[in-house]
């Protein structure tokens, strides 16, 4: 059949009778081919899931982690299925919902603005995990990964065009989740639909900025989506039925399928810190470059400018460093001191938290709302910093925004590397390179097995 790789082929497809615009997202997902993709889609796509798993690496060393692997063990049993970044293995399910919640632990993963939330969390740990399962190539991997994005950000931008509570990242990724999974699976049609829809109906709330008030193991229910969407078409694959998806119906939303791909928009991350925090640390950043003793010693105060949203992550003393991560003055009063915030920084809970001189710093950062700034959010996450100095100078850093970010942010691929050996190389010695090589050469690789064997610490 025709395959999706152009907007010419695409066009062709629904033209077609079984591609009518109003079924044109199942037809895509369906249709999609990874050698048809441009060479930028497969840079990007190996990209997102070598960053996910290094971040997944790194958090499976959190204290938490195995207190949850018990309790997922107790509910679904131990099962083959690995468990990045430890000796454990689960149950399908159960090793879904490990590498996604360590994938997004420290808050170091991948995002998008469109979608204003993490599918990468999401999608690859699904990919990879039923991937390894089903013995599926690289190529069967990556191309599950891609239309994963594309269904997920759509479903974020559907849900938040219908108004109502802003969902975090699982409540639009299950879907994304399903059309992933239910790829690998080889799903029909109406197959595909039904997993779709049935992600749709079951998918969690998640509210997202109630979790950002007060934050915790829950990450967005990033784990939980991973998990629903993955049993969602499973559940299709035996003929389980559901609503027409609410996609199908999205004829507007769905009409540059084929022309913009979603993984090709994802943003990554610097700092172990929400991305609401970046644009002010990288005006620190820049501070730091100009003045060669900058940092705690010599701020007296920080005055933030931010779009609405951030004011949100106001906690100036956290209790825990999930707390840390999702407040913006103490991560700008961290850094203050380190120059960094790196998984090694949250993984020791009691320094982060304690330390007397960040948690002082943190009561003199202040934050406003810059209305401006809250017209372009969320496609554009914006920011002012104004550094008071103790000898009473000041500088100020306008219209700042994340490095990372797609296009002229966008990290090289060598510094993606670098983050991964960062977060890996702790956790799975040198293996990190055969890990960063087997993903830059996936499309080749015969059975994406070969590739998880090397996220075990057996």
């Amino acid at each position: 059949g025709d395959v999706v790789g152009s907007s010419a082929a695409f066009a062709e497809i629904l033209s077609s009778p079984a591609g009518m615009a109003d079924s044109s997202i199942i037809q895509y997902v369906q249709k999609f081919r990874w050698d048809s993709q441009t060479s930028e889609t497969k840079r990007l796509t190996k990209r997102a899931i070598l960053d996910l798993l290094g971040c997944s690496l790194a958090g499976s060393q959190h204290d938490t982690v195995p207190g949850v692997v018990d309790s997922i063990g107790k509910i679904d049993g131990r099962g083959a299925n690995i468990v990045w970044g430890t000796t454990h293995t689960l149950d399908l399910k159960g090793a879904i919902f490990l590498n996604a919640y360590s994938g997004a632990l420290f808050d170091m993963d991948d995002g998008h603005r469109r979608a204003q939330g993490h599918p990468g969390a999401v999608l690859v740990p699904c990919a990879l995990t039923v991937g390894s399962r089903l013995n599926s190539s690289g190529a069967e991997v990556l191309e599950a990964v891609a239309v994963g994005y594309d269904v997920a950000v759509r479903e974020a931008v559907r849900i938040r065009e219908a108004g109502g509570p802003r969902k975090g990242s699982s409540g639009w990724c299950a879907p994304g989740a399903a059309a992933t999974v239910g790829k690998l699976l080889k799903l029909t049609d109406a197959q595909m639909a039904n997993a779709i829809g049935l992600a749709e109906y079951f998918t969690p709330q998640a509210g997202q900025d109630r979790s950002v008030q007060f934050p915790s193991m829950m990450k967005e229910g990033i784990p939980w989506g991973a998990y629903t969407g993955s049993f969602c078409a499973h559940l299709a694959m035996g003929g389980f039925t559901a609503h027409r998806p609410h996609l199908a119906d999205a004829a507007e939303l769905c009409a540059d399928l084929g022309t913009r791909v979603e993984v090709d928009y994802a943003y990554y991350k610097k700092w172990a810190a929400c991305r609401w925090a970046h644009p002010a640390l990288a005006g620190l950043d820049q501070c730091k470059a100009e003045k060669s003793d900058f940092g705690i010693k010599v701020v007296k105060h920080v005055q933030l400018r931010s779009f609405e949203k951030g004011l949100l992550l106001n906690n100036r003393a956290p209790k825990s460093t999930l707390e840390a991560v999702y407040s913006i003055p103490f991560s700008v009063a961290y850094w203050l001191k380190h120059g960094k915030i790196d998984p090694d920084d949250v993984k020791n809970e009691a320094a982060m938290v304690s330390d007397p001189e960040v948690l002082d710093m943190a009561t003199r950062i202040d934050m406003e709302h810059a209305p401006e700034y809250t017209e372009k959010f969320p496609l554009q996450c914006i920011q002012d910093v104004i550094v008071t100095y103790t000898d009473g100078s000041k500088v100020t850093k306008a219209g700042l925004e994340s490095p990372g970010d797609p296009g002229d942010r966008a990290f090289s691929d060598d510094e993606i590397r670098s983050k991964f050996q960062l977060l890996a190389e702790p956790v799975v010695g040198d293996r990190w390179k055969s890990i960063v090589a087997l993903v830059e050469e996936l499309d080749k690789c015969p059975d994406v097995a070969k590739l998880t064997s090397l996220l075990s610490t057996c």
